[in-house]
């Protein structure tokens, strides 16, 4: 099996890590929704359906991994499962259980790090509540673009912003330690340990656009010391200088990545929600030279898009809900910006964008539904520019995209 390989946003997929939404997403009450960043909660057998549409067009196209699968083969070496305790029980309460969760299969360990434990039945956090959780359940894993990202052969093992994601990026930080074929040659950041008030970034704010350059948001998400971090440890890991676009996007939940506003869907193209990229009050950007020595230098470009343009990017956009005054914002709110390409000029996104799928349409994107692909009537290599869409109404009220529910771990050279 090969290594890890992002050198672009858009190379042909090999590799990716998914998870598929279990019983976490129902063990949330409407009270608990906001807290777990949910816009609204959602029934599980509607979001699976819907779900299993984009894993089954993924697997036509690429060799797809759940991260439960590879968590429970990653501790299963002996100590491995007592080390990954020992790292859970940092952030949970769980020291008095350990000789209980040891003995358990790496299965049954993988798959109640995700789903939660309960609380012991005779403790105060039981009696005051008995939906009370000793490892509480993880509803945002489905994102599987925020706990860690791959730049070339190296991890960003993500500092999450809230707490109610740290234990996400712990798993993944496991599998790229741990696993024979994920492991990753280096961190460029480990999350859960450089994780502060000043330190976060997750997965969504940071796009690869070639092997020393990347566009990473400033972000509700990710702060301005991450960013840096990241940038010369990067130039430091690789033995060249790197450059990075730093985008300040609004701290607003419509806005909450980079991803949600831009994403690279050919060579030259890019998808963009133009309030935020594009237009009058479009965001800043500081493009940031990161050299060997540790030192970088900043200088303001106005615009990402032209700033993009300076590195050697000069990407033709395709606007968000077509540029519409008004579908632009209702399609954003529906992750209409954030596809996820899985090779140049093929993108997969929800369906229910209808706007957005006309302006890719007009970009030359003939427009397939998944069922095509997942029934083998079609296949992604007999098109040029293609735009896959699959249903995603209910796993958009969780805050996210096609580009959001993926992390891949290995793409061809563009």
């Amino acid at each position: 099996m090969s290594g890890l390989n992002i050198t672009s946003e858009i190379g042909t997929l090999k590799r990716v890590i998914l998870h598929t939404p279990g019983p976490e997403i129902e063990a949330m009450t409407p009270k608990e929704a906001e807290q777990d960043l949910y816009n609204d909660i959602i029934p599980l057998e509607a979001v699976r359906r819907e779900y299993d549409s984009l894993k089954a067009f993924l697997s036509t196209v690429a060799s797809v991994y759940e991260v439960t699968d590879l968590l429970a083969q990653a501790i299963a070496p002996n100590g491995n499962k007592f080390e990954f305790l020992k790292d859970l029980a940092a952030l949970c309460p769980i020291r008095n259980r350990m000789d209980e969760l040891v003995a358990l299969s790496p299965p049954d360990l993988a798959r109640l790090t995700i789903e939660g434990l309960p609380a012991l039945e005779k403790s105060l956090s039981a009696v005051l509540d008995p939906h009370a959780f000793a490892v509480r359940p993880l509803p945002n894993t489905y994102f599987m673009r925020d706990s860690a990202a791959v730049f070339g052969k190296y991890v960003v093992s993500c500092a999450t912003a809230f707490d109610v994601r740290l234990i996400e990026s712990v798993v993944t930080r496991f599998i790229f330690q741990h696993h024979p074929d994920f492991m990753a040659k280096g961190f460029l950041l480990n999350g859960p340990e450089e994780r502060s008030r000043y330190i976060t970034i997750e997965g969504g704010d940071f796009l690869v656009l070639g092997p020393t350059t990347l566009a990473v948001g400033v972000s509700e998400r990710s702060t301005p010391d991450a960013v840096e971090r990241v940038a010369v440890n990067a130039a430091r890991k690789l033995g060249e200088p790197v450059t990075v676009v730093a985008v300040q996007i609004p701290r607003e939940r419509a806005t909450i990545h980079l991803d949600m506003v831009f994403t690279m869907i050919d060579r030259e193209a890019c998808l963009v929600y133009a309030p935020v990229v594009m237009d009058e009050g479009r965001c800043r950007a500081v493009r940031i030279q990161a050299q060997l020595n540790g030192k970088a230098s900043f200088s303001e470009v106005q615009g990402l898009l032209p700033a993009l343009k300076s590195a050697g990017f000069d990407l033709e956009p395709v606007l968000c809900g077509d540029g519409h005054r008004l579908f632009q914002d209702r399609e954003q709110w529906l992750s209409g910006a954030n596809s996820f390409a899985f090779g140049p000029g093929k993108i997969v996104v929800y369906n229910c964008n209808a706007y957005t799928l006309d302006a890719l349409t007009k970009a030359g994107f003939e427009y397939r539904k998944a069922e095509d692909f997942i029934q083998g009537s079609v296949k992604a290599e007999d098109f040029g520019r293609l735009v896959v869409g699959f249903d995603g109404i209910e796993l958009a009220r969780g805050g996210g995209g096609a580009r959001c529910m993926t992390c891949p771990v290995e793409r061809e050279e563009p």
